[in-house]
């Protein structure tokens, strides 16, 4: 790995370094692999905006609004700033960005193993691993999916993050009813084959929400 920071006297790589020694381990556990080499560069900004502004420059455009660092397939990049030392109460302080950061080596880890993936199932496996949804698949169901219009399964799998809703909450429900209904192993052998994935993915959603609504 390489960094390039936009700031060179920050020691920023350091804390991000840190992060990635210390649970990389867990990732490629979990994706039943042996550690690789991740040859991948990272680049650290000064702010989100410099961050949104940097990856436009390297050609990245489109960003979400609600984009504050990101794993670019084409080039192999990790994408982060470096969050204040004393942040408003709107933004990102140093200790919640750790999280950020390891969401995104998820990411990383899997597209250095696997390949390009859809979109979907890429976020969903990584907000399975980091804790995002700590309260469980009844909060979320309680407090948000059955309360609204379910989406459509082209719209998950083809304009990810583009609507009003949390797409990322769809992306979860449907990789954790993968891993529930058919194990973990299952899981691995979709992101390594194609036909697999277009077999399993069909009508998800809704196989999903039913799942867990009647589980529950």
């Amino acid at each position: 790995m390489k960094y390039i920071m936009q700031n060179n006297l920050s020691n920023y790589n350091q804390v991000i370094d840190s992060i990635i020694n210390d649970r990389k381990k867990e990732i490629f556990s979990f994706f039943n692999s042996e550690e690789i080499d991740l040859p991948v560069t990272i680049y650290v900004y000064n702010s989100i905006e410099e961050l949104v502004n940097g990856m436009r420059d390297r050609g990245f455009r489109n960003s979400p609004d609600y984009m504050c660092a990101c794993q670019k397939d084409e080039d192999n990049s990790l994408n982060f700033f470096e969050p204040k030392d004393n942040p408003r109460n709107d933004e990102w302080s140093k200790e919640e960005y750790k999280n950020i950061i390891f969401h995104e080596l998820i990411h990383c880890i899997q597209f250095n193993i696997f390949g390009t993936t859809p979109e979907w199932i890429n976020e969903g496996i990584a907000k399975y691993l980091d804790g995002t949804y700590s309260k469980g698949i009844k909060w979320l169901l309680d407090n948000y999916i059955n309360n609204n219009p379910i989406s459509s399964q082209y719209e998950i799998e083809n304009e990810f993050g583009m609507h009003d809703y949390d797409s990322y909450d769809y992306a979860y429900l449907m990789v954790s009813y993968i891993i529930d209904c058919y194990g973990k192993e299952k899981l691995i052998e979709i992101l390594r084959d194609k036909k697999e994935f277009e077999i399993i993915k069909k009508d998800l959603l809704i196989k999903s929400i039913n799942y867990y609504n009647n589980k529950h």
